[in-house]
């Protein structure tokens, strides 16, 4: 069986580039017979290995049908990674679909995120662009049950949506270690937040809510682990600027690190084996799934999120992680407690265990396969 992913690739700096790694990884470990072939976009790094080849071929900003049917030839299984940042609202993608499907090749396409048009800047015009994608693709992965719904809404069969849930990484780096190699402060409790920087994350929250925890922690830190994504807006750029003012106005100098530079991706075991507590102040809509969080799950850390959409798994560790968007003093008061009452700590470092284990790249890639064999 050869598999053809169309996807962004490493060393691209893009979730879903990373994302599609570690499925690749996780199948080429529990499956080394599958012959793997990535079809990606330009800029990602040429391979040839035996069964496992890279061919960066397509640009997101031409027409990339033919690029992709020319290198999907010798593929039983077309596996596409959509998100919108990728692939415009335009007849492209469902004309690479229609393609595949004259070609005979068995699609299926992992659909990221979802925005229904209540919230789409785009109007309907999202949802049925997605609806056109489902309908065209043989099988289509979500890891959400609301993307499921929302599908379901849109009239595509439940038989052919698969909710398999975003994998999780296992690591295990020594918090010390980690703490010496990131320079971090070896002794008090960081509260770390993690990724791109972006206003939507909510990082003046973060500020916010150390200086709450400070009034009963006071060697407690914030380590904001992210920089500016590469062509950041003015917006990012004048956002950044803010948190450093705000950093200053709350007399919190000393107390936050803000490298404000990318991370890659061999640093991020030790961003959270350094951490106690890992937060995602996210405010938005997007019906889409955190790789980021899987990772702080991974590493065993609680994490405290806003009850958003993108966060609904964090209910399966416990529904006292998740607050209302805004709560500043419920997410302060929360990390209060996991740093001071054992006894809490251990009930959601349990809950934590279990559902990292559950949700392990082996485990997820493992459905991939049974839906590409056809036995899910």
């Amino acid at each position: 069986m050869k598999v053809a992913y169309v996807s962004t690739y490493l060393p691209q700096e893009c979730g879903i580039a990373t994302y599609t790694d570690y499925v690749i990884q996780g199948i080429r470990m529990v499956s080394p017979l599958v012959n793997i072939k990535v079809v990606a976009e330009k800029g990602a790094a040429p391979v040839k290995q035996n069964k496992f080849e890279v061919v960066p071929c397509w640009d997101r900003n031409e027409n990339y049908v033919e690029p992709i049917m020319r290198n999907i030839k010798d593929a039983d299984i077309v596996h596409i990674q959509h998100e919108y940042g990728i692939y415009s609202l335009d007849g492209r993608l469902p004309s690479l679909l229609k393609r595949l499907k004259a070609a005979g090749k068995r699609t299926i396409i992992t659909i990221h995120c979802i925005r229904p048009r209540q919230i789409s800047t785009n109007g309907a015009k999202e949802e049925l662009f997605v609806k056109k994608l489902a309908e065209l693709a043989d099988e289509v992965i979500v890891h959400l049950d609301a993307q499921k719904a929302i599908l379901e809404r849109l009239k595509i069969p439940s038989v052919k949506i698969h909710v398999i849930t975003h994998g999780t990484a296992l690591s295990n780096a020594d918090k010390k270690v980690s703490r010496v190699r990131l320079q971090l402060p070896e002794k008090g409790k960081i509260i770390t937040v993690f990724g791109f920087i972006s206003p939507f994350k909510g990082l003046d929250l973060s500020l916010e809510v150390l200086k709450e925890v400070r009034e009963e922690v006071e060697d407690a830190y914030l380590f904001i682990a992210g920089g500016v994504p590469p062509n950041a807006p003015k917006i990012v750029m004048d956002y950044v600027e803010m948190l450093k003012r705000r950093i200053e106005e709350l007399g919190l100098a000393d107390s936050v690190i803000f490298p404000n530079k990318f991370f890659p991706n061999e640093e991020i075991p030790y961003i959270f084996g350094a951490s106690d507590v890992v937060l995602y102040p996210h405010y938005h809509e997007d019906r889409s799934a955190s790789g980021s969080v899987h990772l702080a799950i991974g590493a065993k850390k609680p994490v405290i999120v806003f009850r958003v959409p993108k966060f609904e798994v964090v209910k399966n560790i416990s529904d006292e992680l998740l607050f209302l968007p805004g709560d500043v003093s419920g997410v302060a008061r929360t990390a209060i407690r996991l740093f001071k009452d054992k006894e809490f700590a251990r009930y959601i470092l349990e809950g934590t265990e279990q559902y990292r284990r559950m949700t392990s790249w082996p485990v997820t890639v493992r459905k991939h396969l049974r839906l590409y064999l056809g036995v899910e």
